[in-house]
């Protein structure tokens, strides 16, 4: 066979594995076997309104309460990432200021939110500022890698 036409094939077939639309939780054997005490963990796909969203929980095992920034309890602001030849880079944000406070996670609680699923296939994660109490530490809390393959 000539050489363009394996390329045709090879190309055929890759198409064919993004017909398919799907988020895919990673291997099992990549998560830790002592988690972090406050954690993102994602639990699948859930319809919402005749919509596709990603379905997430936010949890403290700490023994401090933790704030993150939202429109309710479960409507937080996050932003995603997306998996690049040259690293994690930015994909889109859920927020304005417009209407939000901090909200409160008391240790040993957790919250589940949701949000949107990205326009392409690619690997992404979910991002969440948190702080403590009174705002002196804040850090970018980050789920797992999903793939996601878009319709």
């Amino acid at each position: 066979m000539g050489q363009n036409f394996k390329i045709i094939i090879l190309a055929f077939m890759v198409s064919l594995v993004f017909l398919n639309c799907e988020a895919v939780a990673p291997d099992e054997s990549l998560f830790l076997e002592d988690p972090e005490p406050v954690r993102i963990i994602y639990n699948g796909l859930a319809q919402e309104q005749n919509a596709s969203l990603a379905s997430f929980t936010l949890v403290n095992d700490s023994a401090d309460s933790l704030q993150y920034f939202g429109y309710d309890q479960q409507s937080m602001h996050y932003s995603t990432e997306a998996l690049a030849d040259t690293g994690w880079t930015y994909l889109f944000w859920n927020w304005c200021g417009t209407g939000a406070d901090y909200h409160i996670l008391e240790p040993d609680n957790q919250v589940d939110f949701y949000t949107s699923l990205p326009n392409q296939s690619c690997t992404w994660r979910v991002v969440l500022s948190i702080s403590d109490m009174d705002s002196s530490n804040t850090y970018l809390l980050k789920s797992e890698s999903l793939l996601y393959i878009a319709p």
